[in-house]
């Protein structure tokens, strides 16, 4: 199920390389990505299966109740979710740059090592997870730092492993040195007032498209 929606979905997506306006991503790799609001338009359009939203959304939900469970929380809520691929554009064993630099999930690191809550650093999220989609690839393993952004503790990309945090910790990706890293990565709020709108939103569809499909047999 990994496997499929790495293979179908994360190449419909947005793509970003070498040349594109700088954002916190390596240059040294191509950027893929689909949120579940895109995913739902694809389908509209005909370009992607209902099936693999579908499976998407399930995927999604896994990793909510897996990270609910595991921290104990009476309710987590989702904010963002977010397929992303990375692929190594330059495949030199000697980079030493980050496919995504050590950063915080909801506030702005400083140069002294605290971490702001401002306005643009999505104060309300809580908890962080990323769900490993495929493992044919090299680098890419997921790390977490002091606040001096020192390494603290790495881990290693398995498809299926699914890697949960507060939205707090210091974290990062390292280079993806050869091949194709997908991941799920969601973010999680506890206020209900941020929910992902575009869950819903997406279920709706899914559930009047079943029910035509439903009319249309029976026709």
């Amino acid at each position: 199920m990994n496997s499929l929606i790495y293979q179908k979905v994360g190449v419909a997506g947005y793509t970003r390389g070498v040349g594109d306006p700088p954002v916190h991503f390596s240059e040294r790799e191509a950027i893929f990505s689909l949120g579940i609001n895109q995913s739902q338009h694809l389908v509209e359009e005909g370009k992607l299966v209902s099936p693999l939203l579908s499976m998407y959304l399930e995927l999604s939900e896994n990793t909510r109740r897996y990270t609910q469970m595991y921290f104990n929380l009476h309710e987590l809520y989702f904010d963002f979710t977010h397929l992303v691929c990375r692929t190594a554009l330059d495949e030199r064993s000697s980079r030493d740059d980050l496919s995504h630099p050590v950063h915080a999930d909801n506030c702005a690191i400083q140069k002294d090592g605290t971490c702001h809550k401002t306005s643009s650093s999505y104060t309300h999220r809580a908890y962080s997870g990323l769900l490993y989609l495929n493992d044919n690839f090299e680098g890419g393993e997921f790390f977490f730092t002091d606040n001096h952004k020192h390494e603290q503790s790495s881990v290693k990309p398995k498809c299926g492993r699914l890697v949960a945090f507060n939205a707090g910790d210091y974290h990062g990706v390292k280079a993806v040195r050869s091949g194709r890293r997908c991941a799920l990565a969601v973010w999680f709020t506890l206020d209900p007032h941020h929910s992902e709108q575009s869950r819903a939103d997406a279920r709706d569809m899914l559930d009047k498209l079943h029910n035509h499909n439903l009319v249309h047999d029976e026709l």
